[in-house]
């Protein structure tokens, strides 16, 4: 559930995007969907994975869900009012405070409302593989998603009741699985996207150029929300963008940032920068592609309770918020020189149907595999520099 910013280098902009969308959530069955054999994966979680039994008072193994997946009641009871103080409203399915809940209309006459997971006496939970409760096809229908094709069918992949077009699984006579088959785009970057969108009005035409503005993403929504003016635009001709014009606004901009951030702590201790905070409280094992350990809940405790993290949490700048210790533990010439640098920057550029980016994007704006910030900068600047005047540009807020 993420937004990053795209920069499209062409005209070809749906073209050149297309290739990276996520099959997933578009559904779009083109050239660029790829048959993924994950037979031999299956196989191997089908053997060591384990599935949550309960067994009833005589001893018999019995499944937790009824046939057609839904709670069996007989395992939840009504919360106690003591639960509902210390839980507040539960909604849905969550859990907090040595319980879980799931909420739905029991059938009894009460409605839709929660009830907490809680076997009866006399019953206890146990895990056992998986392969004693199901078949290796039913592993793959339920794990994977990839439906059964009865033998001596085809997969369906085009009618409106098509049941194979995200993946399938192909059986022989005794129903044994022969293969089973992801259809993804294992190169998708975005499930959908926007010209413009979060960053609306991102390049600053100069006095006589010309552009068109995109759509406004969510933060049309918002009491102080201005349209972008007359002199910005998200789709331009190169030559049209006001490159120093939009330096100087994000200098400026940067520069005041840092005032404020640093006005909010000013007094207090100088806070550990959550790089250093991870470093401090690694466990000196390694993981698996060894790479240090990390505490991560004694590393997040001691950030968040630092004076300055706190002052800025609870700053009446309505901006403080969001903004990362990290970024801002440097000299104000610094930060408003890399503010300058990035003035144009985007988080990807798409050029001549090639994708760059700077990280690989994951849920919640969660980077990883992320370039040096400088290098990016220089790259991005590099590759923007070398391009003609009448160079079709447009700005794209993807989201993944």
């Amino acid at each position: 559930m993420s937004h990053f910013s795209v920069l499209v280098i062409g005209r070809n902009v749906e073209e050149q995007l297309q290739p990276f969308h996520e099959f997933e959530c578009t559904g779009t069955d083109d050239q660029y969907i790829q048959e993924i054999d994950q037979t031999e994966e299956a196989r191997e979680n089908w053997a060591t994975d384990t599935t949550t039994c309960v067994r009833n008072p005589n001893g018999e193994l019995e499944d937790r869900w009824t046939k057609d997946g839904d709670c069996r009641p007989e395992f939840y009871r009504d919360p106690t009012p003591e639960e509902e103080a210390k839980n507040g409203p539960m909604w849905g399915s969550g859990g907090g405070n040595g319980i879980s809940w799931t909420s739905k209309d029991w059938n009894d006459g009460r409605g839709y409302r929660a009830k907490v997971y809680e076997l009866p006496e006399g019953w206890t939970e146990v895990e056992v593989p998986t392969s004693t409760r199901q078949t290796f096809a039913e592993f793959c229908e339920d794990y994977y998603g990839h439906t059964i094709v009865p033998f001596g069918e085809q997969p369906n992949f085009v009618r409106k009741d098509a049941n194979h077009k995200y993946g399938y699984t192909i059986v022989d006579e005794q129903g044994n699985v022969i293969k089973t088959i992801d259809r993804t785009n294992p190169n998708a970057k975005w499930d959908w996207y926007s010209v413009g969108g979060r960053w609306n009005g991102h390049f600053k035409l100069k006095p006589l150029g010309v552009g068109v503005v995109g759509e406004p993403g969510l933060q049309s929504m918002n009491e102080d929300y201005e349209h972008p003016g007359e002199d910005r635009a998200d789709i331009l001709m190169k030559g049209d963008i006001d490159v120093e014009g939009m330096r100087n606004e994000a200098g400026d901009k940067a520069a005041d940032r840092w005032d404020r951030f640093h006005a909010i702590i000013a007094g207090l201790p100088e806070p550990i920068t959550w790089k250093q905070m991870q470093e401090k409280h690694q466990t000196g094992e390694t993981d698996e592609d060894g790479k240090p350990k990390t505490d991560w809940e004694a590393a997040r405790t001691e950030f968040h309770a630092q004076p300055a993290v706190l002052a800025l949490r609870n700053s009446k700048d309505r901006d403080a918020i969001w903004w990362e210790v990290d970024d801002y533990m440097v000299p104000r010439e610094q930060f408003v020189k890399e503010a300058r640098d990035y003035a144009i920057g985007t988080f990807a550029v798409v050029k001549d149907g090639q994708w760059y980016q700077r990280g690989k994007m994951g849920w919640w704006a969660a980077v990883s595999d992320e370039k040096d910030k400088n290098e990016w900068i220089r790259q991005f600047t590099e590759l923007f520099d070398s391009l003609p005047d009448n160079t079709m540009l447009t700005v794209v807020d993807c989201h993944i």
